[in-house]
């Protein structure tokens, strides 16, 4: 897998209007999750794989004088960031490499990411990255569909043809933990509204039958939340 092969994945996603597809899907999901991260007045929060930034701009909105940083490989998608953006949020975005983020040391109070960071070429790198732009005590709070224990999404790696990070919880938590990250846990998030409706779905290349659609709403999210020691 290479940089080049995710970004032209994902510009390709946003030319063809799937990027607003990620909202629809993982929006009810990442709402629960960033209602849990305590954002705070003036926080910062580097959204890490954002897409057309719409996680970005409900960051950017959680508290008074919070603003967040969406990062994202693909151009096209940071184009789409840029045209859905308003004004009035704080938030902006930038095309960047997970292993190498153009952004100063002890940066930002949070890390959020939404079904990206099995997409890093290098992951332990990738995670130095996460522990080096956050300041001490600052938490990353991350959620993934692929994972070991969500079977129905194995596939993924194939259909997608990228080489794809597939870790079960705990080896999530251990690669956390040899980044230097503490506080480590681990819990899943169930979609609240369901798997959808059977007769409106469409086979698809995450999704080949609806059984193996249900069976990944079941599984639900993991939610990955580490923090940089104090």
């Amino acid at each position: 897998m290479t940089h080049e092969a995710i970004a032209l994945t994902f510009d390709k996603w946003a030319q063809e209007g799937r990027d607003a597809g990620m909202e629809t899907g993982h929006g009810d999901v990442a709402r629960q999750v960033i209602d849990q991260m305590d954002i705070r007045p003036g926080h910062q929060i580097l959204d890490l794989g954002c897409g057309n930034g719409w996680a970005t701009r409900i960051l950017g909105q959680v508290a008074p004088g919070a603003g967040a940083v969406g990062v994202d490989a693909s151009r096209e998608m940071i184009a789409r960031a840029e045209e859905l953006h308003c004004y009035t949020i704080r938030a902006r975005y930038e095309v960047g490499k997970f292993e190498a983020l153009d952004l100063p040391d002890a940066r930002f109070d949070r890390v959020f990411s939404m079904e990206a960071l099995y997409y890093a070429v290098d992951l332990d790198q990738t995670l130095a990255e996460m522990l080096r732009i956050l300041k001490p005590g600052g938490s990353a709070d991350i959620v993934l569909d692929f994972y070991g224990e969500a079977e129905a999404t194995h596939g993924w790696s194939e259909a997608l043809g990228l080489a794809l990070n597939l870790k079960s919880e705990e080896e999530w938590r251990a690669a956390f933990a040899a980044a230097g990250f503490v506080d480590i846990a681990t819990k899943r998030v169930i979609d609240s509204r369901g798997p959808g409706d059977e007769a409106a779905f469409e086979p698809g290349d995450c999704f080949p039958d609806w059984a193996a659609r249900v069976a990944a709403h079941e599984a639900g999210s993991l939610w990955i939340r580490a923090a940089k020691p104090a």
